[in-house]
Order: structure tokens, then sequence, then C-alpha cells
């Protein structure tokens, strides 16, 4: 009897053992609504007019206790518009933003999926990020990339001036 004591509690002992070890490694979730309208003004670097910029959307931020901070969006939006011409380009964004530390400060990014893609009849394309970018960035900057290990996909570096004459 004493020996079946022992073995359960000894088995006990190793399932909550193992589940506070699955608890302390969770990871930590964070949900961002976002909704944002900025102004993009006329230059000889976009359009002659300025551009309205509407993002809408949630984040959702899953950090590991490895480093890894995989950063997805929830049902997200882009809406660029002439308010002059009150013509505008949609697009919805997916995949995830995905950062691992490197250990040296820096760290590999992951983008897979449509990061914006405008379309518009009698157009066509007129620009698009989709596909899979991988590079290394520095920790306090990782939408700069330092170096590109990967580019598929079809990238554009601006929407300028492709979308000027679907929103004039």
């Amino acid at each position: 009897m004493r020996r079946k004591l022992g073995i359960l509690l000894g088995l006990l002992a190793l399932v909550l053992g193992g589940a506070s070890a699955a608890t302390a490694a969770a990871p930590t979730v964070t949900l961002t609504p976002w909704d944002r309208t900025r102004v993009i003004a006329a230059s000889a670097d976009t359009c002659p007019f300025d551009v309205v910029v509407h993002s809408q959307g949630t984040f959702r931020e899953t950090v590991y206790s490895s480093g890894r901070d995989v950063t997805t969006v929830e049902d997200f939006h882009l809406t660029w518009s002439n308010p002059l011409s009150g013509k505008s380009l949609a697009s919805p964004l997916a995949g995830p933003f995905i950062a691992e530390p490197n250990g040296d400060g820096t760290f590999t990014v992951t983008i897979d999926g449509n990061n914006g893609r405008f379309t518009a009849p009698g157009f066509g394309l007129l620009f698009a990020d989709v596909g899979r970018l991988v590079y290394i960035a520095d920790g306090s900057d990782l939408n700069t990339p330092l170096q590109i290990l990967q580019s598929s996909g079809h990238q554009d570096v601006s929407p300028f001036p492709q979308i000027c004459a679907a929103l004039a």
C-alpha cells in the first residue's frame, strides 16, 4: 500500500511540476485595436494631390519566452483615397510579421502573406507587397532591413507614382 501511495504521489508531483512549467512558458498575447487616418502630402515623390490613408483592424502580438515575437493582423484593411476626386483604393492585410532574436542585437524578420495590394479597373495591378520577405534588422528598428536574405513573390518598393492615375 505504501508503495502504491509513493508511486501515486510521485506521479502527482510530476504532473503538477509539468503543469507549472507549461504555465510559466506560456506566451504573452496582446490585442491592439487600430483605427488611424493620416495624410500623405502631395509632393514630387508621391502624387500631385494629398492621399488620405485609413488603416483599421486589430494587431495580435504573441511574445514567447525565447524572445520570438509574432505579430498578425485580424480583419485589417487599408484604404487610400483622394479627397478631391472621391476615388479610393483598398487592400486587406494578412500574414504574420515574425521577429526572432539572433543573440547579437539583430533579429531575423519574416513576413509571409499580403502586406498590401492595390488594383483598379482599367489599370490592373498598381502595387503589391505580397509573398515572402526574410531579412536581418537591428533590434531598435525591425522595419528597416540591414540585409535581405530572401524575397519571393511580388515586392514593389513604393506605391508611387503607380497609384496616382487611379486616384486622380
